[in-house]
């Protein structure tokens, strides 16, 4: 009993108990005022940003109402018999295998972002559009795929396709 009081008693008396924890906390509040010095100067940087200006779509499209809540910005047009929707997807952060491997000597990482672009193209009557999949680059736009798809009408009252989805497994 003497012996485990004395064994308990200089355990917890070590002075490098002491330092561990101090130098543990000092290092987190160290790495805590890091944190809030670079969020205090991303605000600052923000704050001095002008806001985009607000810019109209071009005179024969217009903006589809509610659609920026949903899914973005959706652009409609009528051309004579055919009815045009454009809307734009936008895939954020993606990175390549070799981003790691590629990085600034300053250690960091671009984000990469992707943008597409659908294009539907239907004819009044019809229960299909014609869908056109761009992908937006920096210094060209790409057709990613051409298909036939249901109206966008169609899509939301859950209409069957009357297309062949394949064999009925009983």
């Amino acid at each position: 009993m003497w012996r485990r009081k004395v064994l308990t008693c200089a355990l917890q008396n070590h002075p490098w108990r002491t330092i561990a924890i101090r130098r543990s906390s000092s290092v987190s509040s160290a790495i805590d005022s890091m944190i809030l010095r670079s969020l205090k100067d991303h605000y600052l940087e923000i704050s001095k940003m002008a806001p985009p200006p607000k810019v109209n779509p071009p005179t024969p499209f217009s903006v589809v109402k509610g659609a920026l809540d949903n899914n973005g910005p959706v652009l409609r047009r009528s051309y004579g018999d055919e009815e045009i929707r454009i809307s734009v997807m936008r895939l954020a952060n993606i990175l390549p295998d070799t981003a790691e491997a590629d990085a600034d000597a300053d250690g960091d990482i671009d984000d990469i972002n992707q943008l597409f672009l659908h294009v539907d193209v239907s004819k009044a009557g019809e229960k299909e559009s014609l869908h056109f999949l761009c992908g937006l680059y920096p210094d060209a736009l790409g057709i990613h795929s051409v298909s036939m798809r249901l109206k966008f009408e169609t899509l939301d009252s859950n209409v069957v396709s009357p297309s062949y989805t394949g064999p009925v497994f009983e």
